[in-house]
């Protein structure tokens, strides 16, 4: 994929008369690493490959040099089945778990930085709960599934999350009030994290894009 995926971005981006500068900062990435893709040094990763193809309104397969036409539209034409739903439905979710195991990955990685036991232990506590808060709401959607994993009653759990995520906000911003934390820039964290970058942006712009929706909603 690599030489034929490099090729393909590097004349999309000089069509467009844009700079790898540019470019590389419209899709969240730093120009060394587009740099390195369009040269075929490096192989991007899935949510990547998504995101360029998004953002240069062509298809995947005609960055990979499966497909002759730049658009789906101008290639032959197909009835969306259930299939090809369920496909969508699964890269959804494969793409958005690449970019929070990968945006948790600088998370910890910071935190071993910072070295601050009391830091580590609420930051790992917290995302622990959130994450146990989402599996037992997708354990309980079949009622007759057994509680007995579950040491916490299915009354109120909910409750009991919510509240030890509060309690773990103010510990958290409590333990943060006497660290000098380290340096961080886009770029900064585009060189040390090369192949997580794009993910720790595309997070961050879900993040933010859930945020303004859900205060439009209430």
């Amino acid at each position: 994929m690599t030489k034929e995926f490099g090729r393909m971005i590097s004349n999309l981006r000089k069509k467009r008369g844009l700079s790898q500068k540019d470019a590389a900062a419209e899709l969240g990435i730093s120009q060394s690493l587009l740099s390195h893709y369009e040269k075929g040094i490096r192989e991007c990763g899935l949510e990547f490959l998504v995101k360029i193809a998004e953002y240069y309104e062509v298809s995947t397969d005609y960055l990979l040099g499966r497909a002759p036409a730049a658009n789906a539209e101008e290639n032959a034409a197909s009835t969306e089945s259930a299939d090809v739903q369920i496909v969508k439905s699964n890269t959804f979710c494969l793409l958005n778990r690449r970019v929070i195991n990968n945006s948790a990955s600088i998370i910890y990685s910071i935190l071993s930085d910072i070295n601050n036991k009391k830091l580590q232990k609420n930051i790992s506590d917290y995302l622990s709960i959130a994450h146990y808060n989402m599996f037992r709401k997708l354990y309980s959607l079949k009622e007759n599934n057994p509680n007995d994993i579950f040491k916490l009653r299915s009354q109120n759990y909910e409750t009991l999350c919510d509240a030890g995520l509060r309690i773990l906000e103010a510990r958290i911003k409590t333990a943060a009030e006497n660290i000098d934390g380290p340096k961080l820039s886009f770029d900064i964290l585009a060189d040390k994290f090369p192949e997580s970058i794009s993910s720790l942006n595309e997070m961050i712009k879900n993040a933010e894009t859930a945020i303004n929706q859900n205060i439009k909603l209430q």
